[in-house]
């Protein structure tokens, strides 16, 4: 990963719209240059894709929970069959596999407190060896995901 390649990344994740000639003339190449490295950067998985981020406030009904969920036993058995569940949960947008007392942190989004209640019933009513499932509801979110912070982690390099 040379210092153009971050560039590039950087800038795609500031503007993922950005047309290829303007991409191009922010990290000083030829757009044909330009386009060769994002596609390759696509190519080996380095961008997974690009996504829309709506003013989801704006055009639905929702609220947000954070699910803390723990197993009763947190064996690969068990762990795996609760994240092959999550997955096939389009109301699961976020779920993590944590260290501690809490073995993964699900952020759930429905249109109402009770669709919420029913997905926990249902996820509970499953055989997934889940000890406990609390659920804290989202008030506001004075910061939400907004991109990660590239220019300061470390990157890898070729």
């Amino acid at each position: 990963m040379d210092r153009i390649n971050q560039r590039i990344m950087i800038e795609l994740q500031r503007n993922a719209r950005i047309s290829n000639i303007e991409l191009a003339e922010s990290v000083a190449l030829s757009p044909s240059a330009c386009l060769q490295r994002v596609k390759a950067l696509e190519e080996t998985g380095m961008i997974k894709g690009y996504l829309m981020n709506p003013d989801i406030e704006m055009i639905c009904h929702s609220v947000k929970a954070y699910g803390l969920v723990t197993l009763k036993s947190n064996d690969y058995e068990h762990g795996s069959r609760f994240e092959k569940c999550v997955k096939g949960i389009p109301e699961v947008i976020d779920c993590l596999k944590t260290s501690g007392s809490i073995d993964y942190i699900a952020l759930i989004m429905c249109s109402r407190i009770e669709d919420v209640n029913r997905l926990c019933d249902q996820i509970l009513a499953q055989d997934l060896n889940i000890e406990r499932l609390e659920t804290c509801f989202v008030m506001s979110a004075p910061k939400w995901f907004g991109g990660y912070p590239l220019e300061n982690l470390e990157w890898k390099v070729d």
